[in-house]
């Protein structure tokens, strides 16, 4: 399935390169369901010089933010068969499906973003000849509170992709470091890009009412309130949070706890909440598209998740001002400072999580003061703009210069 995508101002770039050469790159990803993973690739897809580069988005069916890829995109490709859990065979009806696609297109570059669609596209590309495939890893699928054999299945299936591909993308130097000493990706042909966030987007409306969300919301006048952006699903484990905000309430009974985002776990942690005897102070909002606005409202951001590359929805309330509570683990700590752009817990430490809430809660000015550094930390290091120059050069160390052309990015008429 192809559909023509609808042109943003972007695109409209595309329509000045006139007859000049343009590299063809197709991003690939699993799924594109509301998450930082994709996020990051939409944005580079729409970010990317039209001038110097034709730019096709794939992945499997369906998800909430397909047409904002028909958006984004110069073209827009569905894989029937590219599904999320691990399924042999349409796993092996993917492969195919992606090899026609590549064949039928022929593309100069494939970037590859997610598990699934990293492994299958890598191994596609290279049956198919791509001159040059990258792969970003937004996220491992293992964790250290997964079973060992577990653990062990999924870096194994990482070390046997490493060959398949030129050139690997972390999102934080952290990852890079493990990732290289599990033998998943090679010093030479890997580089750390941050996350980019495209501030003016991310931004909550100019003279917006916080006091009217607060009490649409129920947060009570003298109370707080703690939020969490992001998929209700295992990886995130949202019901750590929820165990550490029933101790929370122990100590500060006005406080609320939303969370903006759906997934497959809401019944249960919502079952969850009412068996802890806490659902009167927790808020399912589900999926938001107004979660700048929801961050502007909030006094303290927090999740509990088992592993985050860096975690998108973490930098968007930094950038929003807000105190971040956040697990040790992966990039995390390359942005977050304990007790200077925010407070950190180890991984599953539900106790760490309650204690660090409650110690904002206690003190206005800490979270003020670690609201504004983590801001500034952000604004530093993580511009959109900065990550998908960053991105281009990677293709160009990796993509074969054609002699014949004037400028070696523009490989086709």
């Amino acid at each position: 399935m192809n559909s023509t995508a609808g042109k943003s101002v972007q695109h409209l770039k595309a329509t000045r390169a006139g007859s000049r050469k343009r590299v063809k790159v197709l991003h690939l990803i699993t799924r594109l369901i509301v998450g930082g993973a994709q996020d990051n690739t939409l944005l580079t897809a729409e970010r990317h010089d039209r001038q110097r580069y034709e730019v096709h988005v794939a992945s499997g069916a369906g998800g909430e933010l397909a047409k904002r890829a028909e958006d984004v995109a110069d073209a827009f490709h569905v894989i029937p068969s590219l599904v999320n859990p691990i399924s042999p065979h349409r796993d092996v009806r993917a492969l195919v499906e992606i090899t026609r696609l590549l064949r039928r297109q022929r593309f100069d570059i494939l970037h590859t973003h997610s598990s699934k669609a990293g492994y299958l596209g890598r191994l596609a590309a290279r049956i198919v000849g791509i001159p040059a495939i990258v792969h970003t890893i937004h996220g491992s699928p293992f964790h250290q509170l997964q079973p060992w054999w577990t653990r062990q299945l999924y870096i194994s299936i990482e070390r046997s992709a490493r060959r398949l591909a030129d050139y690997i993308i972390t999102l934080s130097e952290r990852d890079r470091i493990e990732f290289m000493s599990l033998g998943i990706v090679d010093p030479d042909r890997s580089q750390t890009i941050y996350t980019g966030l495209d501030f003016e987007r991310i931004s909550s409306k100019p003279g917006l009412d916080t006091l009217r969300i607060r009490q649409t919301l129920r947060v009570p006048e003298s109370g707080n309130l703690i939020i969490m952006v992001g998929r209700l699903d295992p990886q995130k484990a949202p019901h750590l949070l929820i165990r550490a905000f029933a101790k929370v309430l122990d100590a500060f009974p006005s406080t609320v706890l939303a969370f903006a985002g759906d997934g497959p776990l809401s019944d249960e942690l919502q079952s969850l909440a009412r068996e802890l005897k806490i659902e009167g102070a927790v808020r399912f909002l589900g999926t938001r598209n107004d979660v700048p606005d929801l961050l502007a409202s909030a006094d303290i951001f927090c999740f509990s998740s088992l592993r985050e590359a860096m975690g998108r929805a973490m930098l968007e309330a930094m950038f929003a001002g807000l105190p971040v509570v956040v697990p040790y683990t992966s990039g995390i700590p390359e942005v977050v400072k304990h007790n200077q752009t925010g407070l950190l817990f180890e991984v599953g430490d539900v106790d760490g999580i309650a204690s660090n809430l409650i110690d904002l809660l206690k003190h206005p000015t800490k979270r003020y003061m670690l609201g504004q550094q983590g801001r500034e930390q952000v604004l530093r290091y993580f511009d959109v703009d900065a990550m998908v120059e960053s991105i281009e050069g990677v293709y160009e160390s990796v993509l074969p210069i054609d002699k014949g052309a004037t400028n070696s990015y523009f490989l086709r008429e």
